[in-house]
């Protein structure tokens, strides 16, 4: 197998720089000789917490997403890398690249994942995920669509002594929340479930449908031991309760629109 010459660099957090600890928070590759560059940060904040104290979700994931755009744009000014350095250098706050070190590689995606593992490694793929959330994370890492996603702060809803939890945002016009649903097998049990969420994305409709920025439920659900009846019947449903409604089995849509507002509000892929 054909190898090539490779650079890679680690990104890197520190909320107070002269202490001179940093943690590794994701992974820069470039491979010019067949104009290959990756760029992936990693989900989760346990490590960071527990080394720097709490830091606020929304504010480090804003930094997170704010110095991929900057990484990707020199990149694409320059793909063998060469702006990298002076990049790195006028870097003075949280968030920093180290010196790029040399690296060979034969299959560059497969090696910037199993570098970025080694190195870096994803704190949300924690056994105790869902197998529902694990799904459809790995459907759109799959479908190239999840470096277009948020990683949304909790949803409080006090007049309602409620706090929801969802993996997954996008705008489209209004804030989309997503997270899967697994309907077991059974009337009941799968009416339980379906109605647990057409509650949830009902109340989330009513408290933000006046707010500057509206906020929707979408659901994605394994139907697959459920009829087609079934599925008709909660769809109906839950468009009354103002949530959008999709099969795991059949995400295209999903994956179409996620894309296609990417592009209107300036996302960027973190691989290339």
């Amino acid at each position: 197998m054909e190898r090539y010459q490779g650079k890679y660099a680690l990104i890197q957090f520190c909320p107070v720089p002269e202490r001179q600890e940093y943690l590794n928070i994701g992974l820069l590759l470039i491979v010019p000789e067949i104009s290959f560059f990756g760029v992936r940060l990693a989900r989760g904040q346990t490590r960071v917490d527990r080394v720097f104290g709490k830091q606020p979700k929304s504010y480090f994931e804003a930094i997170k997403e704010s110095f991929q755009h900057r990484v990707v744009a020199e990149l694409k000014r320059a793909p063998d890398g060469a702006s990298l350095a002076e990049f790195a250098r006028k870097r003075a706050n949280d968030v920093r690249l180290s010196p790029l070190q040399a690296v060979m590689v034969s299959d560059p995606k497969a090696d910037f994942e199993r570098l970025f593992d080694e190195l870096v490694g994803d704190e949300e793929r924690a056994s105790n995920e869902p197998r529902i959330r694990r799904k459809l994370r790995e459907a759109f890492v799959a479908n190239k669509v999840e470096q277009f996603l948020d990683r949304p702060d909790d949803i409080e809803l006090p007049e309602y002594g409620m706090t929801v939890n969802v993996p997954y945002g996008y705008q489209n016009g209004v804030y989309n929340l997503i997270d899967g649903m697994r309907l077991p097998a059974g009337m009941a049990n799968g009416l339980r479930e379906a109605g647990k969420r057409e509650i949830e994305g009902g109340l989330i409709w009513k408290h933000f449908k006046n707010a500057p920025v509206k906020k929707q439920l979408i659901v994605v659900g394994d139907f697959a031991q459920q009829s087609a009846g079934f599925y008709n019947a909660v769809a109906e449903r839950f468009a009354d309760s103002k949530i959008r409604l999709y099969r795991l089995d059949d995400m295209r849509p999903l994956f179409n629109d996620i894309v296609k507002n990417a592009q209107l509000h300036g996302k960027v892929h973190r691989s290339h």
